[in-house]
Parts: C-alpha cells; sequence; structure tokens
C-alpha cells in the first residue's frame, strides 16, 4: 500500500509541476485578429494593424476588475470599457458597462506559449472571431 501510495503521490505531483499557471493581471495588446466565414477568412496580422495605427488592450486587474481600449470598435474614435473579468476553465467572461448597460461577453479561451487566444461565434454560427494577445 505504502508503494502504491508514493507511486500515485508522485505522478500527481510530476503532473502539477507540468500544468500552465495563468497570469492574467496586467496589459495584454491584441497583435493578430481573423473573421472566419464559412466561404472566407479576413486576417488582420500585427504589420497591419500597425500600419493603421490600430490597437485593442485588455486590462486585466485584481479582484476581477476589467478594462478595455480600442479604437477598433467601428465608431473611428478611441473608446474604453470598464467592468469585470473571471476565468473557468476553458471560458473568459468579461461584464462591460457599455452605453449605460451590463453585457456579458463569453470568449472561448486558449492559452499557449504565452499567447492569449480568445475566440466567439455569433448565435447563427455565421461568423467566428478570433483575436490573439500577448502580455505588455
Amino acid at each position: 500500500m505504502k508503494t502504491y501510495t508514493m507511486v500515485l503521490l508522485s505522478l500527481l505531483v510530476a503532473i502539477a509541476s507540468k500544468a500552465q499557471v495563468i497570469d492574467l493581471t496586467g496589459t495584454w495588446t491584441m497583435f493578430e485578429m481573423a473573421y472566419v466565414k464559412s466561404d472566407s477568412t479576413l486576417k488582420m496580422t500585427e504589420d497591419q494593424m500597425k500600419a493603421n495605427g490600430s490597437h485593442t488592450d485588455y486590462f486585466f486587474m485584481e479582484e476581477g476588475k476589467f478594462k478595455l481600449t480600442s479604437n477598433m470598435t467601428g465608431s473611428g474614435t478611441e473608446e474604453t470599457a470598464e467592468g469585470t473579468w473571471k476565468l473557468a476553465e476553458n471560458k473568459l467572461t468579461t461584464t462591460l458597462k457599455i452605453r449605460e448597460q451590463l453585457m456579458d461577453i463569453v470568449w472561448n479561451f486558449e492559452f499557449k506559449d504565452n499567447v492569449m487566444k480568445l475566440s466567439r461565434t455569433s448565435p447563427d454560427g455565421s461568423l467566428t472571431i478570433i483575436n490573439s494577445f500577448r502580455k505588455k
């Protein structure tokens, strides 16, 4: 029984040591985005974003506070929205106050090689947005 317990404990320690710890607190800058439809993909690379002067920054703060600044919302101006964030498994939920209304935005969350990838699909399934961020 002692041998079994030691093997199990060793296995659990090995698995835990390989798990990637994700610390979202800080500023994350979008460096790539894509709009995927069934018949086409529109992609904007980091170089294209820089050339256009386009940017989107996410600020993840302690205690679940969140701020978004972007000039890519379609209004043509710099916009800021504040709210909260929550990460649960592979879902990132941001709750933002937009035009005096609270809105939940739920993203599929991936984190690999220090890149945060957020994606979501329109309710009718016709469009998927994929945004990639790096921590500043």
